[in-house]
């Protein structure tokens, strides 16, 4: 599930979600997945560009290798993936996208990943990849530990996130900002080989929230040329601007383990624990 590009056709679908009173009912977490997305790639889809820049700049080489995207949509990454020799499979929680994708031969399956998991064994892919999806999930930290189990241990996870500036709103907020979520990847097993950024965020946002207001403060001269100047000051002391981009895309393997963070803390607030947390 990508919502990069929003374009405007996919205006009409949104009458055809879910209503409220059945987005509301959590009482069967997987059944409102599936029905909040059913008709999500109904109207249409998004651009492909950066699709492609992904794959070149993370998975430039990709002749028969096996790869998992989580929220393939509609099969756009699918196609790019096939076309480049890999064995891909795809999953994703919106019916009409999964429709999409075995009409044109991919090899797809619709299911909620925060609550049915991946249907693979352990250790089935070279590299996973789930692009703009873990903020529409319910359950990210048991979807990345499903990651995780599925992906071999040379291989890659590549994943990326909006930034927060972008206006985009969260089930999670602050498992979002850039620190919290490079956090959750490494709490949950994972080591960042690096990070990538895609676009501008929103030059205004470079600016004071106060100073946003003021309309020619926030045009290309002020706010656009302040925000290359922290840009290229920050690259050449070897700080990445998070805050300067609309998202992030991460590259990730695999890193020993010995427990889970959910494991973690139960050991850490079990009463008799030797890791008992206590006053001091």
């Amino acid at each position: 599930m990508r919502e990069r590009f929003p374009p405007e056709r996919n205006a009409e679908a949104v009458h055809s979600f879910a209503s409220p009173s059945v987005a509301n009912d959590v009482s069967d977490p997987r059944q409102v997945t599936l029905d909040t997305h059913r008709d999500y790639y109904a109207a249409g889809s998004y651009d492909r560009a950066r699709l492609a820049w992904t794959l070149d700049q993370f998975l430039p080489s990709l002749q028969d290798l096996t790869i998992l995207e989580i929220g393939c949509g509609d099969g756009a990454m699918l196609q790019l993936l096939t076309a480049r020799g890999a064995n891909a499979q795809g999953i994703d929680a919106s019916s009409s996208g999964i429709a999409r994708c075995q009409q044109d031969g991919l090899a797809a399956q619709c299911l909620d990943v925060s609550t049915d998991g991946v249907p693979f064994p352990n250790q089935s892919f070279d590299a996973v990849i789930c692009l703009e999806t873990f903020e529409h999930l319910m359950n990210p930290f048991y979807a990345l530990q499903e990651v995780r189990r599925v992906l071999r241990d040379t291989g890659r996870f590549i994943c990326s996130v909006p930034n927060p500036l972008s206006g985009h709103p969260y089930l999670y907020p602050g498992l979002f900002e850039y620190r919290n979520f490079r956090r959750f990847l490494e709490q949950g097993g994972f080591t960042i080989r690096c990070v990538r950024p895609w676009e501008w965020a929103p030059r205004e946002t470079i600016l004071p929230p106060i100073l946003r207001r003021v309309p020619f403060l926030g045009g290309r001269i002020v706010a656009g040329g302040l925000r290359r100047l922290i840009e290229k000051s920050c690259r050449l002391f070897h700080v990445f601007p998070s805050f300067c981009y609309w998202l992030w895309t991460f590259e990730c393997q695999k890193a020993e383990l010995p427990r889970s963070q959910f494991q973690n803390v139960s050991l850490s607030t079990m009463p008799g624990s030797k890791q008992h947390l206590s006053p001091s």
